[in-house]
């Protein structure tokens, strides 16, 4: 059985987080207003940060348009999982505080189930990115960005599965 350890993809986006704050030092746009975080586990596997150079942040999904594969963060380990799901193999996930689940393979004889919760891979990706940008805020990794003011971090699936903080947060639980 496949698995997919998140605590991993930690380690990486870690490394990234850090190398875009250090870049933003050196490029100094005029305004910073957010590090978004956006990612896709069901489509394609990444994870992409962006800086959100508006006066304001809103949470618009205005961060899509500048997506660049170049930029994001290869996690096709992800899509390669789901993939296999679709061909009978169910995968293990390993989240960020070492807990693990199993996503079954897809049975499509079964009857569709309704949509009542989140699908919990989604979910633990978001939770592993959330843990990272809050271990970064104590560990000092956003101090260079305080010349800009109140910079938020905020976090959202592509798909809109998952996001941070819920939208009564923005700019008030999540500032780095």
């Amino acid at each position: 059985m496949r698995t997919i350890d998140l605590r991993e993809d930690a380690k990486v986006f870690r490394l990234e987080l850090e190398s875009s704050v250090k870049s933003l030092t050196t490029v100094k746009p005029a305004s910073l207003s957010a590090l978004e975080i956006g990612y896709s586990c069901d489509q394609s596997g990444w994870i992409f940060i962006h800086a959100d150079e508006r006066p304001t942040h809103e949470r618009d999904g205005q961060w899509t348009t500048s997506i660049d594969e170049d930029r994001c963060i290869d996690c096709g380990h992800w899509i390669e999982a789901i993939e296999s799901s679709f061909e009978g193999e169910a995968f293990t996930v390993i989240k960020i505080d070492g807990t693990q689940f199993v996503v079954p393979a897809l049975d499509e004889d079964a009857e569709e189930e309704s949509e009542d919760g989140d699908d919990p891979f989604t979910v633990a990706i978001g939770e592993m990115i959330l843990a990272v940008l809050l271990k970064a805020k104590s560990d000092g990794v956003f101090e260079p960005l305080k010349s800009y003011g109140e910079v938020q971090l905020d976090i959202e699936d592509f798909n809109g599965g998952w996001g941070w903080p819920e939208y009564d947060g923005l700019g008030k639980t999540n500032l780095a």
